[in-house]
């Protein structure tokens, strides 16, 4: 293996599949980041047989592998590849998302949100205004981690052709017959984008420690 193949092979797979892999996972996880916000504050805020309800959604979303999960949206909305993908990765992610905002908003919301219906703020206005801005801010390194998780599984809309990093791996490995190349390219190319991710987590969760509010749920 020299290093200008092995360069060559990293570039390839970046200008091939850096875009469509980077679409997946940001279209996914706004998909889910929406989702998610909406679910918590009908959970934490409306309650009843709502939460009981959403709560049994999640846990089923959350029971079914993300590649079929693909396939369900792929075949059934009848959409076009990347859609789907990107529908199919922010349903899977906004059952997670709801939930670190749920257990955010639950930890801060209990006395700020008597103070605010105290001054005349409904509860839309108590959540948008006053707790929303909070919860944003604490759950920073928990959503950049979900999206790192994202991240990886935007790898598995291969199965529905979408032509993202690691299909243009395999399409490499397949015309060359030679797999250890563009594969370990890939999982560089991956490390890299992740290990950046959480690099940046981790100097937001000290920031936010440093700003007094404690550590981060």
């Amino acid at each position: 293996m020299s290093f200008e193949e092995f360069f060559q092979t990293l570039l390839l797979i970046l200008l091939r599949g850096f875009l469509n892999t980077f679409v997946l996972s940001v279209g996914g996880f706004s998909l889910g980041l929406f989702l998610g916000t909406l679910i918590a504050f009908v959970q934490v805020f409306i309650g009843g047989v709502y939460s009981k309800v959403i709560d049994y959604v999640n846990k089923t979303i959350r029971s079914i592998p993300p590649i079929l999960m693909l396939f369900i949206v792929f075949y059934g909305l009848k959409l076009n590849n990347i859609a789907s993908a990107i529908i199919g990765l922010g349903i899977i992610s906004f059952s997670y998302q709801s939930q670190i905002f749920r257990g955010i908003i639950e930890a801060i919301a209990a006395r700020q949100l008597e103070a605010a219906l105290s001054i005349g703020l409904d509860r839309w206005k108590s959540f948008r205004y006053i707790i929303l801005p909070q919860v944003i801010v604490l759950s920073i390194p928990a959503l950049l981690n979900e999206f790192t998780i994202l991240l990886k599984d935007s790898s598995i809309a291969y199965a529905i052709g979408v032509v993202e990093m690691f299909t243009v791996s395999i399409n490499i490995a397949n015309a060359r017959m030679e797999y250890v190349i563009p594969l370990a390219s890939v999982a560089i190319l991956y490390l890299i984008i992740c290990y950046t991710i959480s690099f940046v987590s981790n100097l937001i969760h000290k920031r936010i420690g440093s700003l007094g509010y404690g550590a981060p749920l």
